[in-house]
């Protein structure tokens, strides 16, 4: 691929055809139910999917919490890139085909997150991405340290002389908490809880609490912690006392995976860890016994099958999510958490299901989605 492809990508990105501006905002408008990211779709029959030439290409729509678009945010794709448009459209063209793909985000004023693709010659595949606010800065002193809270509770304790910076240097940190128990704030979740053990295993993870902490030197450089010194991460504890420990997990953006890194001790109030760097996003975790699902959507005749649709499989019961596009028959295969509730999403249709117990062979069929 010639490396001038990431300048012509990026100037694709703006102003795309109302056919895509609609088609995007109606894949955005129940990302979470009641809430609406677009309010001028004119047609839910606008299907994601379009002829593309040069390999696949991807799109969708960059919102906030509440569903409002955000401009000018960049996306990179390994060695592409693309910035949303004034209504937070974008779209990357002439991508191998692939069964997974890393797309980073990153918006000023607004915590970084991952979004995972799949990509498909000729066509292209779309989807809504949400991002959530930066926490509000506190300022240390870089030789006495300071807490610095986390919002629902817990704090980050960096103890004094923890940065290789002057001692009388102010500090500015910033601990953006994503609650499992808040559905706006888990839509902004990094990745699909796709996951690595310390073994090298791969499985689907439930999250208890995810953190990100920014911290910026007097001169708004990115600054971590000096070689040798550590931190103390009190997660807000959620999901009740349970077991003594629970895996810690960071998060791998170039692969779009979380990868074991250790674990947290759970008290009556916060899940404590110790670390060594403040800087990559980390989650509290438990792996999950796995189970796959089968959906189908269909088009308001319930009878023609929705191509290349995206389908999101969100726990009700427990805090995980998972995503795909539809194939051919309108069908897309998910791995959810076994003998659970799960709320199923695609355009604007939704339905709660129980998924099958542990055991079950197969992907059986669990909902039918028509709009």
């Amino acid at each position: 691929m010639k490396t001038s492809w990431g300048r012509s990508v990026r100037k694709r990105t703006h102003g795309l055809r109302p056919a895509d501006a609609a088609q995007a905002c109606a894949l955005g408008i129940l990302l979470l139910a009641g809430v609406a990211a677009c309010e001028t779709v004119a047609s839910p029959e606008i299907t994601p999917a379009h002829n593309v030439v040069d390999g696949g290409s991807i799109s969708g729509q960059v919102l906030t919490l509440d569903g409002r678009p955000v401009p000018s945010a960049l996306l990179r794709a390994g060695s592409l890139e693309a910035v949303t448009d004034a209504a937070g459209f974008f779209r990357i063209s002439g991508l191998p085909a692939t069964r997974r793909l890393a797309v980073n985000v990153e918006a000023r004023g607004y915590d970084a997150t991952t979004a995972i693709y799949e990509v498909r010659a000729g066509v292209d595949l779309s989807r809504p991405i949400r991002v959530q606010p930066l926490a509000s800065p506190v300022v240390i002193s870089a030789g006495q340290g300071g807490a610095v809270p986390i919002a629902g509770g817990g704090q980050v304790v960096i103890p004094g002389s923890a940065f290789a910076v002057p001692p009388t240097e102010q500090v500015t940190v910033r601990a953006t908490y994503i609650d499992t128990q808040d559905p706006a704030q888990f839509s902004t979740a990094p990745g699909d809880f796709t996951a690595r053990t310390f073994s090298g295993a791969s499985v689907q993870l439930e999250s208890f609490g995810m953190l990100s902490v920014d911290v910026r030197d007097a001169q708004g450089q990115p600054l971590d912690l000096a070689p040798g010194q550590q931190a103390t991460i009190q997660f807000p504890l959620r999901g009740g006392t349970g077991p003594a420990t629970r895996p810690l997990w960071t998060f791998d953006t170039q692969q779009g995976i979380w990868v074991e890194e250790g674990s947290v001790t759970v008290t009556q109030t916060t899940q404590d860890a110790t670390v060594s760097t403040l800087a990559p996003r980390r989650n509290v975790d438990v792996p999950f016994p796995p189970v796959c699902i089968s959906v189908r959507v269909l088009r308001a005749d319930k009878v023609t099958p929705r191509p290349n649709q995206f389908v999101s499989a969100t726990g009700i019961s427990y805090a995980g999510a998972t995503q795909g596009w539809t194939n051919g028959q309108g069908v897309v295969q998910l791995q959810v958490r076994s003998a659970s509730q799960v709320l199923i999403q695609s355009g604007p249709a939704q339905q709660p299901v129980t998924t099958p117990p542990p055991g079950t062979t197969g992907c059986p069929l669990v909902a039918t989605l028509a709009f």
